[in-house]
């Protein structure tokens, strides 16, 4: 019997068990991969929990580093993404229905991400609780916290709404016991629907909220700006819809979404249109910061002559000017791959605007009284410091790639396990 015939009727053959083995490998050694990282990760937060914060880059100066500087960019990914999702259903364009599910689910990995990243910044995790039973209404941490886990239950939600409908029809435990019949799918497309009026307005809280933590700090007149909360949203829907582009194109190739490359092409106009927004807030909140006499002049002004110069440019011309040239021109902006590189860049620039926030805002002392702020005990007595340059240690490089491969990992299964595809999207 040759290894391509079937040993009995309706039973898979040995090439082509063979051919699922070979095409699983890669999924295996992916997953292998990201539980290392996560061991690692998890390893590096022990150590860092039994030691103390001392081993990260922050100080006195710069209390808030890469851990916040993550927090802030996943809590963006999350808004952006889900912003795309609800508008679409919402104002009816079923041009986006391919990606609707994706969308979501990116959106719900984004927010745990989020909120996992606010445990290793607080050095005792286990005093969380402190925030629950002993809340003050009055600080904007605490709204960003409830908006946080308000908005990961809702997502959560949305998820399994979109694909109950489906696992329903395969039998799975998860689809709860619900059925399919036309009068429940009916049903569960207005609730869909009702889902996109709260999701929406959600999303723009959950970042709103967040900026607000940084735009409301008086003492800060770098952060203290009523343009805070437009720019974070701003900057939301560019690097959450970027995300939502790469992600698509991803499981386009392998099979698990189907589209025409004219999704990409709107896709791709529309984030030409969400950078350029961008721009023009970041252009104002500039120009207002470097008039003459203006309390934060100094803060902006080493952004274009100090020691974050780079950054600004990398910024500016990398992450906003190349990827909206990129865009828009109209043949770059009908190829995939293009629209797909300006996305990529326009995330890292929005990641980068986010660094340049947190250092610029932090590294220099509100009270500049000499010899400056205590930073930890050196040989010959307490270390001053006028100003503090904050570099992530390896414990923080390493908890990070471990939060980074938990989301990688939640996402891969999800994606995989769960139907992507509406069954009437084309």
């Amino acid at each position: 019997m040759s290894a391509v015939t079937s040993p009995a009727a309706g039973r898979p053959s040995l090439a082509s068990r063979a051919a699922v083995r070979h095409g699983r490998a890669p999924l295996v050694a992916w997953l292998a991969l990201l539980l290392a990282l996560m061991g690692i990760g998890a390893a590096a937060f022990v150590y860092q929990f039994s030691t103390g914060l001392i081993v990260t880059g922050m100080r006195n100066t710069v209390m808030w580093g890469q851990y916040i500087l993550f927090f802030m960019f996943f809590v963006g990914l999350s808004a952006g993404g889900l912003i795309v999702a609800s508008a679409g259903r919402l104002f009816g364009v079923k041009a986006f229905k391919p990606i609707t599910r994706l969308a979501v689910l990116e959106a719900t990995v984004a927010v745990i991400l989020a909120a996992t990243f606010i445990l290793p910044d607080l050095g005792r995790p286990e005093r969380i609780l402190n925030i629950v039973l002993n809340p003050n209404p009055t600080s904007p941490m605490i709204w960003d916290i409830t908006i946080v886990m308000v908005y990961l239950a809702m997502s959560a939600f949305y998820v399994w709404l979109y694909a109950r409908a489906d696992l329903a029809r395969r039998g799975s435990w998860l689809a709860l016991g619900t059925g399919t019949s036309p009068r429940t799918m009916a049903r569960e497309e207005r609730v869909k629907s009702a889902m996109a009026w709260i999701a929406l307005p959600a999303a723009v809280m959950l970042h709103t909220i967040t900026a607000w933590i940084f735009g409301l700090q008086i003492s800060r007149g770098f952060w203290y700006t009523s343009i805070m909360a437009p720019m974070f949203i701003a900057s939301a829907l560019v690097s959450g819809l970027g995300l939502v582009i790469l992600i698509a194109l991803v499981l386009r190739r392998l099979g698990r979404v189907h589209f025409q490359n004219d999704l990409v092409a709107m896709l791709g106009g529309l984030l030409a249109v969400f950078i350029a927004v961008e721009a023009f807030l970041l252009m104002a909140e500039y120009l207002t910061a470097l008039y003459p006499g203006a309390p934060e002049a100094a803060a902006a002004g080493r952004m274009l002559s100090g020691p974050y110069m780079p950054l600004f440019i990398a910024e500016v011309v990398g992450g906003l000017a190349l990827p909206f040239l990129l865009l828009a021109i109209r043949p770059l902006r009908r190829d995939p791959r293009w629209v797909g590189v300006a996305a990529a860049i326009a995330i890292v620039g929005i990641f980068v605007h986010r660094l340049n926030l947190i250092l610029n805002g932090l590294s220099y002392p509100n009270i500049e009284l000499p010899p400056g702020l205590p930073v930890g005990v050196a040989q010959a007595g307490p270390s001053f410091l006028q100003s503090h340059w904050y570099v992530p240690t390896i414990v923080e490089w390493a908890i990070v790639v471990g939060v980074l491969a938990f989301g990688a990992l939640l996402f891969t299964i999800a994606a995989w396990y769960l139907p992507m595809q509406e069954p009437d999207a084309h």
